[in-house]
């Protein structure tokens, strides 16, 4: 049927109500007690590198699990449900899983693809930065992962949690270290660190005598916390800068790149963020060359390593990161400054991307930063919380949009003190479905109405398309969306609401939409 004849018969047709209701009215279900395999449908890693996979399950323990099809030299453990292991020759493994409680059974083909790329779907997890900022604990960490698991978190696939900065010690005020970077010329190259003595509580050698970096007293035993994090079914991720200082003044990696890769290795880190910081005053100016190099320099390092480590760059998208991200070694890249949990600032932060998705396949994500729903703040007022100032509606256009875009999701919200709401949120099987999609493909801009409303695209592997209407506007917009707005190859014969959770057979012609200011409405479009 073409284009001008659905046109003509839009006028006759049935019309189909999406009506956005706001988020306290959903009516959202328990988790499903018989068992579920969530997470994406693979999983990369390099050949001769250790990876570890928590697979996540969801429903009434106990749940007995099994894989078949492992390769040799790959473990699962049936309690856990975590893949280890490494494999030699590049491939593709598909492996069998079967996971069964007393309210059923299910299994899936997961497979294990070897190669040259990592991280094959964006990361899902957790950051210390806005739960606890400056004052970042071991026990803090290992509580928030205890924690998260008890709230059903881990079992849908949120199984990173990285510890931001301060972890390391800050080196004191008489470290000839701050004398020579206020000596650096001023190249005109971002270069933001905080100290000497904004740690107090955190100072002390920034290197031992073998040149390791030094933890600080609130660390007392990182290799014994990643083996917790490990068992209890997450990953571990450790945050550095290229400079000789990270933001807030703790030791950066700058002239001991390949032993800090190696120090993380061993401790049993599965993700690095290394963040610009410091290192602006030795960039010689703003080229690509000088924003890819300390990249490139630290990438290589951590390909020499025995285990695979996610690499993420956080420049803020200087020089168009989104362009060279790959290039410099990375798997993910920032492509703002810190967002905040404002509406202006999330909102600049999804327009940047309405049309980069060109940049982004299974390997390369770009990254518009944490998650700002829930309780957080920690990074402000010395670690105080406080009520998030994004209402629940833009709350859950923010979660929508960065599944929209592909997006790393790293949860910002303090899980000791996380709502019934926001739970619901992160607990959305469907919109986590849509940012963990195998295709890796991200949702550019199609159009903004005069009215404000923004309409954007998604593709996904089975062929489907997610549509978002988002209400960029002050005031609820009450309207009719053509079909002929969406770039569709085929008229849907179906569509779903994913938030409602309501599908119905979709008729020619308009779609009634009411839309609540900086609300969203996300359809799933299948032929």
């Amino acid at each position: 049927m073409n284009a001008g004849h659905i046109c003509q018969k839009a006028v006759n047709n049935l019309f189909i109500t999406i009506t956005h209701v706001l988020l306290c009215g959903y009516c959202y279900a328990q988790q499903d007690p018989a068992p579920q395999i969530n997470g994406p449908r693979l999983f990369g890693a390099r050949p001769d590198k250790i990876f570890i996979y928590p697979v996540p399950v969801s429903g009434a323990q106990p749940i007995q699990m099994e894989a078949k099809g492992l390769p040799a030299t790959v473990q699962f453990d049936t309690q856990t449900g975590i893949i280890t292991g490494k494999i030699h020759t590049p491939g593709n493994y598909p492996i069998k899983l079967t996971v069964k409680n007393k309210f059923g059974k299910t299994t899936r083909v997961f497979s294990l693809v070897i190669g040259d790329r990592l991280a094959l779907t964006p990361p899902m997890g957790w950051s210390s930065w806005y739960s606890y900022g400056r004052n970042v604990t071991q026990k803090q960490i290992e509580l928030t992962a205890k924690l998260m698991k008890e709230k059903g978190l881990q079992q849908l696939g949120w199984t990173l949690l990285e510890v931001d900065d301060p972890w390391a010690n800050q080196p004191a005020k008489n470290n000839p270290v701050w004398a020579e970077l206020k000596t650096r010329p001023d190249n005109k190259v971002y270069r933001y660190y905080e100290g000497p003595d904004n740690l107090t509580t955190r100072q002390g050698a920034p290197r031992d005598g073998s040149g390791n970096l030094v933890p600080s007293s609130f660390f007392p035993n990182l290799k014994g916390m990643t083996e917790t994090l490990h068992r209890q079914g997450f990953k571990a991720g450790i945050y550095s800068s290229p400079g000789p200082l990270t933001c807030g003044g703790a030791a950066g990696s700058y002239n001991h790149e390949l032993q800090d890769a190696k120090f993380w290795s061993d401790m049993g880190f599965d993700y690095l963020k290394y963040d610009w910081c410091s290192y602006g005053v030795f960039a010689k100016d703003t080229s690509r060359a000088e924003y890819i190099k300390p990249y490139k320099l630290m990438a290589g390092a951590l390909q020499q390593q025995q285990r695979d480590i996610i690499f993420s760059l956080c420049q803020y998208g200087m020089g168009n990161v989104w362009e060279w991200g790959n290039e410099a070694g990375g798997q993910l890249w920032r492509t703002e400054q810190d967002i905040r949990d404002n509406w202006s600032s999330i909102h600049n932060a999804m327009k940047k991307l309405a049309d980069k998705a060109a940049y982004v396949k299974p390997g390369n994500w770009n990254d518009p930063d944490i998650l700002q729903i829930g309780t957080i703040g920690g990074n402000d007022e010395d670690g105080k919380k406080r009520a998030n100032h994004l209402s629940a509606e833009e709350q859950k256009t923010h979660f929508s949009m960065w599944c929209m875009l592909s997006a790393p999701l790293l949860i910002g919200a303090n899980m000791e003190d996380i709502d019934e709401a926001t739970l619901r949120l992160l607990q959305s099987q469907e919109m986590i479905a849509v940012d963990q999609d195998a295709l890796g493909k991200a949702a550019k801009r199609l159009k903004v109405m005069d009215n404000q409303l923004e309409i954007w695209q998604k593709p996904m592997e089975d062929g489907s398309f997610i549509i978002a209407l988002l209400n960029a506007s002050d005031t609820t917009i009450t309207s009719n969306v053509n079909i002929l707005n969406f770039e569709l190859p085929h008229l849907p014969a179906t569509i779903t609401d994913l938030w409602a959770k309501q599908t119905a057979h979709f008729p020619e012609g308009d779609i009634p939409v009411n839309i609540p200011s900086h609300g969203i409405v996300i359809l799933k479009c299948n032929n």
